[in-house]
């Protein structure tokens, strides 16, 4: 998925963040720490777990395996810190037309919020 995107594609990268869906109290009670990969272009949103989480992300169905066509973004907003990251809530409509909300615990936050807003005009 991220291989597709040539660097100079790529406005925004954090390869060592953490997520969590809120599709349900399954979701909400995982935790990935470390585990996560953001990736931000032009057309496209990529929230993916690394290679070595991916089989138990998928295993426990966390919902954290998401490429988002920017046009689906709804809204983007900072939510608090958690310990060494800031949380990011982030609502998107999936490729399946479902309303969905992640938090992404990142190191580079506002960064990625006034990239992420700038791609999207919001």
């Amino acid at each position: 998925m991220v291989e597709h995107l040539k660097n100079n594609e790529v406005l925004f990268s954090e390869y060592h963040a953490a997520a969590q869906s809120l599709k349900s109290v399954w979701t909400r009670l995982a935790s990935t720490y470390g585990c996560m990969m953001i990736v931000l272009s032009r057309s496209t949103l990529i929230i993916k777990p690394h290679w070595y989480a991916r089989w138990l992300i998928y295993l426990l169905a966390l919902d954290l395996h998401h490429e988002i066509p920017i046009a689906n973004i709804k809204d983007v907003s900072e939510a608090g810190e958690w310990h060494n990251y800031s949380k990011v809530e982030l609502r998107f409509i999936s490729v399946k037309g479902e309303d969905k909300k992640v938090l992404l615990y990142m190191k580079k936050s506002r960064e990625f919020i006034g990239m992420l807003r700038n791609v999207i005009k919001i």
